[in-house]
């Protein structure tokens, strides 16, 4: 049974080996890190899930940064899942402007505030793909599984390159 996950986006900019002398995603970085201490400390296992081909290695990369020194399993319950919102929310975009990716990350951004898993598991994976959201499908899954009641925090939500980042922790009350 899943007692808390946080959700974070696979940017390759978490990565060190991406690190420069000005960290782009100083404050991503700040507010991951300690939501990944807070939901893995005193856990022996995390679960990653995500379908970006940087979501395990920024997983791993903030599960050391955050001190976490258990093993990585599928049927943990404390779960980090890497996923972001739309890549086309602006004419700079790394998917350029589409209409409908404002709609679909205030439709995210509610689901994850809601504490609700029902909220999540109703979002377009069709739509997701469309507009370049990652993770989703996971997100979905997840919240098939999760009911209601959840406690949420969300220290983190912006688009500073036209991507919708979110770090958001689901506690079991």
């Amino acid at each position: 049974m899943i007692r808390r996950f946080v959700v974070v986006p696979p940017v390759p900019a978490l990565l060190p080996h991406y690190a420069s002398l000005h960290d782009p995603v100083a404050e991503l970085r700040m507010s991951a890190v300690a939501a990944v201490q807070a939901i893995t400390r005193g856990a022996a296992s995390v679960a990653i899930v995500g379908d970006d081909p940087f979501a395990e290695p920024v997983a791993r990369a903030l599960l050391d940064a955050a001190g976490f020194g258990g093993s990585v399993d599928p049927d943990a319950e404390v779960v980090l899942v890497m996923a972001n919102g739309t890549a086309k929310r602006t004419e700079k975009a790394p998917g350029h402007l589409d209409a409908r990716a404002a709609d679909f990350d205030d439709a995210l951004d509610l689901a994850l505030r809601s504490g609700a898993g029902a909220r999540l598991a109703v979002l377009d994976p069709d739509l997701a793909r469309e507009l370049w959201a990652s993770g989703l499908e996971p997100l979905r899954a997840l919240g098939e599984r999760l009911g209601a009641g959840w406690q949420v925090s969300v220290p983190y939500a912006d688009a500073p390159y036209g991507v919708l980042w979110w770090v958001a922790a689901w506690l079991r009350p």
